[in-house]
């Protein structure tokens, strides 16, 4: 996928001013900043299609520790980017000058990660580490491409916690040769001036006060104010394209970027129809094709090739049985068309948190992996041809429920990926502990999990006894002293789900106190999670997936005790979820605990965070209902 490097700022030369010192500055900008963006802007002159500069200033007082992940002193290059010039300057409190970093003072390395084979991304970066606070950072660069396609889009604020004092934006174009397509977003609540004409764009911002990060907050880049940009004409590693909107770029990446990737070996190609040849069913043909590629590839990152977006053709990657996102999606592509399956390539924007592509406004910016969508009954199963482990038709929490780009052969749709939602996300708890007269319990639990929370649990089955060991200890922290006895696993890949059974002891689970024996009645899943606290909540909440759990558990009592105090069940339900529980006597020495647990998914106003964080008070308490034993006389 493209290397999006940030782009701040303009300014020529650099003096020992007090301009810089960081003592006095505007109560609204101090309020919730971790540091304070002083001068952030940068100047994009565009000569043609293939010709495009960005000057940057980026000038920051940081004020403590976190503040520090807003320092960027560095910039991206390779064979399309040059770096005309780098430098920074750093200032104490008062704006004296404490070090001047000179280009020859930045390191050179890869920009991609060490799970790279070969890249032709690199960066030059200075690593800098404060020994005091507040500090002042000023860093100027200039770089040349001729890679048009990424122009990088603007964030007038660009992270929580953190106030600007000035920001502006300014691009100059050849009109004659392209057109610039904007998108403003999140820009109502803010003063922001513009100026649009027929060969240049400029905003200006001034005095934008920190959004402060808050439990729950939707994803920066969903509230911030931001600017994206793009041309509906554009060059790419000497390739040329013109594209206004979603079907005519992903025609375009069809067409020119994946265009003859797909040959494969002759003898793959028969490998690939024998291992079908009896099965009728297109949907486990392809499952047939999945695993074959996941037991013969393995992922690693190759950012090379037009842009860092062209894949690997199919051939290389059959050859050297490794690939990228992109090189293992297309060679899986060119397999399933083979054996008569028709599949597109697809960009995602992929991570934990669910962030969708713009539907109304295409840019190759937005995107940073590559899938596989294969159509079946009118619908997509879909599939992450990076992972050794996942099963066919399930994408996990890494590219679920989001806006991702599908490329066709007539052009490019925009389609929502699989959802993991609510009621599919399932944990089922079944089991029993033995409570004994110490204090002591003996368990034992069969834990069944769906949807997300399978994506949480079934790698387990490839860990070493000591870290599924560590796994439980952290997982039921809430208890002390345990003692793994045993655990087996059962992994089904056609249904999608992960089952557990874990055997465990744990000293003093109950507290002993006379003839009196108090224990917690949830012992297998106890969810105690209550959200922050907030005097003046400034931003909307958001609940990305949601999930339900369910426990059926079996509690042995002691011989010889009776019980003193025991609430026999709750229920709660509101616009954010259900939460009911019950606690019954099947005999004399054994009780029976049901809990189930549903939070819904959604997205809520500021206004309904203390009614949320309520709701979630009341649960947490709930699931630590304790029990009171008393020993009988006899």
């Amino acid at each position: 996928m493209a290397i999006v490097c940030y782009i701040a700022v303009v300014s020529y030369s650099f003096s020992q001013d007090s301009e810089y010192q960081s003592i006095l500055f505007k109560d609204e900008l101090k309020k919730d900043a971790d540091a304070i963006v002083r001068q952030d802007s940068m100047h994009i002159e565009i000569s043609s299609y293939k010709d495009m500069e960005i000057t940057k200033e980026y000038v920051i007082t940081v004020f403590n520790k976190a503040g520090n992940r807003y320092v960027r002193i560095g910039e991206g290059y390779d064979k399309e980017r040059s770096i005309k010039s780098i430098e920074a300057v750093v200032y104490d409190r008062i704006g004296n000058v404490v070090k001047r970093i000179k280009k020859r003072d930045f390191k050179d390395r890869s920009a991609v990660s060490n799970g790279t084979l070969y890249s032709d991304s690199r960066v030059l970066y200075y690593d800098y580490t404060p020994t005091f606070y507040p500090y002042t950072i000023k860093f100027v660069s200039t770089v040349k491409t001729a890679n048009t396609v990424f122009i990088p889009n603007w964030y007038f604020i660009s992270g929580y916690n953190l106030s600007v004092e000035k920001s502006d934006l300014h691009i100059v174009y050849n009109e004659s040769d392209m057109e610039l397509l904007l998108k403003e977003d999140n820009l109502e609540a803010y003063d922001i001036e513009k100026e649009i004409t027929t060969n240049s764009i400029i905003y200006k911002a001034r005095s934008l006060p920190a959004i402060k990060s808050e439990e729950l907050a939707p994803e920066f880049p969903k509230i911030a104010p931001k600017l994206q940009i793009t041309s509906n004409h554009f060059n790419i590693d000497g390739v040329e394209g013109y594209a206004g909107n979603w079907s005519e770029l992903g025609k375009w990446m069809y067409d020119k970027i994946l265009i003859n990737r797909d040959q494969l070996p002759e003898s793959t190609v028969a490998k690939a129809k024998a291992l079908v040849k009896d099965i009728d069913d297109p949907y486990l043909k392809a499952k047939k094709i999945y695993e074959f590629v996941q037991e013969q590839t393995r992922y690693i990152s190759v950012q090379v090739g037009i842009g860092g977006i062209q894949p690997i053709t199919a051939e290389e990657v059959d050859r050297v049985k490794y690939g990228d996102c992109k090189g293992l999606t297309n060679y899986t592509r060119s397999l399933l068309a083979e054996v008569g399956i028709e599949s597109y390539y697809t960009h995602v924007e992929a991570g934990s948190e669910i962030v969708d592509f713009e539907t109304e406004f295409a840019s190759l910016e937005q995107g940073n992996h590559a899938i596989l969508a294969i159509p079946y009954n009118d619908n997509y199963c879909w599939i992450d041809c990076t992972s050794r482990l996942l099963p066919f038709n399930f994408i996990g929490d890494f590219t679920d429920n989001r806006n991702v780009l599908v490329m066709k052969p007539e052009g490019g749709e925009i389609v929502k990926t699989a959802s993991y939602l609510n009621e599919d996300n399932l944990m089922v708890n079944q089991g029993m502990f033995q409570l004994n007269e110490d204090g002591s319990i003996d368990a034992e639990v069969d834990i069944l999990t769906k949807g997300v929370l399978y994506d949480n649990h079934f790698y387990l089955e490839t860990r070493s006894q000591e870290d599924i060991d560590k796994f439980y200890k952290q997982y039921w922290n809430y208890i002390n002293n345990m003692s793994i006895a045993s655990f087996e696993f059962e992994n089904d890949k056609d249904s999608i789900s992960f089952s557990e059974n874990v055997k465990f002891s744990a000293e003093k689970y109950a507290s002993i106190s006379g003839d009196r024996i108090i224990f917690n009645i949830n012992a297998f899943d106890r969810n105690s999670y209550v959200p922050d606290r907030y005097r003046n909540r400034t931003t909307p909440f958001e609940i990305q997936r949601g999930y339900m759990y369910k426990d059926s558990i079996t509690i042995k009592l002691p011989k010889g005790y009776t019980i003193e105090a025991m609430s026999e069940g709750e229920k709660i339900e509101n616009e954010f979820g259900t939460y009911e529980y019950e606690i019954s006597k099947m005999n004399d020495n054994e009780l029976l605990y049901r809990k189930q647990f549903l939070l819904r998914k959604g997205s809520y106003s500021k206004g309904d965070y203390d009614s949320y964080r309520t709701f979630r008070r009341k649960t947490a308490k709930l699931e630590n209902q304790k029990i009171v034993l008393i020993k009988q006389q006899s």
